[in-house]
């Protein structure tokens, strides 16, 4: 977890990365509106590529699996 000092240099950073003040990037955060439907959709046609795999010589096989699958 990171201390409000921390969180606060994070926050300078990416602002100064948009080059921006801290005050227009907190505005700009409280603005921020992410498309709920658009990521549900994603979600629902997300299909895996193992070609990948192929390139490093693996197969699915290899991967470790969780339990219980």
């Amino acid at each position: 977890m990171m201390s409000k000092k921390q969180f606060i240099k994070s926050q300078m950073d990416c602002a100064s990365i948009l080059g921006m003040s801290l005050s227009e990037y907190e505005d700009y955060c409280k603005d921020l509106k992410v498309p709920k439907e658009a990521l549900k959709q994603n979600k629902k046609t997300r299909k895996y590529d193992n070609s990948i795999l192929k390139s490093l010589g693996l197969t699915p096989k290899d991967l470790k699996m969780k339990r219980g699958y």
